[in-house]
């Protein structure tokens, strides 16, 4: 639990979590991720995951929104090493400021760097997102002005239908999410799902990731601890 008022400038936060075998982990936030203004160009917050799941592990690591204010950067890395019989949930939520106040991509910039790996070195997936702010070309494009709310959703599971899983998540019918835009995309080798959302409201797609996570566990053979929406 993080208890301060969120990321200011020049802040580090390094996170070491490791899941012994046959262990289940749901893990949140506490509230959203608040990314204070950094007026001088030459600051940034960082934050730092290192995350080893064991054989038979079963981690849901679903994360609050991150809201990044006005003149905020943030720079994040996630590094993954997993076992192949490991089960793995990772949800983000970026929003592009105060949106309620009007605070409409202000921020300088996010990045994000996610690499997952076997125990042994193998790559599953790496991806990078790279978000400009105020220099961002496309915030007045009809696709982000209308939906400026990103998620992600990394699902690694083996010895499950992919196939119907990447359908199931893009049913936002049957997920009553219908404002949403919605792809999914499976991982090389079948080693998981890559799922991407667009929306205009966190309720809403902090709705539909329950509805994913529901999804992927209706598809697991044993679940974690409940989601509680809040």
């Amino acid at each position: 639990m993080n208890t301060s008022p969120g990321l200011l400038a020049g802040d580090e936060v390094n996170i070491s979590l490791k899941l012994a075998a046959n262990t289940s982990l749901y893990l949140t936030d506490r509230s959203a991720t608040k990314v204070h203004p950094m007026p001088n160009p030459q600051t940034m917050a960082k934050n730092n995951y290192q995350i080893e799941l064991g054989e038979k592990t079963n981690l849901e690591f679903i994360c609050e929104p991150i809201i990044l204010f006005t003149d905020a950067a943030l720079e994040q890395r996630i590094d993954i090493k997993i076992h192949s019989t490991a089960r793995l949930c990772l949800s983000e939520i970026i929003v592009p400021g105060r949106l309620a106040r009007g605070e409409y991509y202000q921020f300088r910039h996010y990045y994000n760097r996610l690499q997952i790996t076997s125990l042994s070195g193998e790559l599953y997936v790496t991806d990078a997102m790279y978000l400009e702010g105020k220099l961002n070309p496309f915030t007045e494009s009809s696709l982000f002005a209308a939906k400026p709310i990103l998620a992600s959703l990394i699902i690694i599971l083996p010895e499950v239908d992919l196939k119907l899983l990447s359908q199931q998540l893009e049913d936002l019918e049957k997920a009553n999410c219908p404002d949403l835009v919605v792809a999914s995309s499976i991982l090389p080798h079948n080693k998981g799902l890559l799922m991407r959302g667009l929306g205009d409201s966190t309720r809403v797609l902090k709705k539909y990731l329950e509805y994913a996570l529901n999804s992927v566990r209706s598809l697991s053979d044993r679940s974690c601890l409940p989601y509680i929406p809040k």
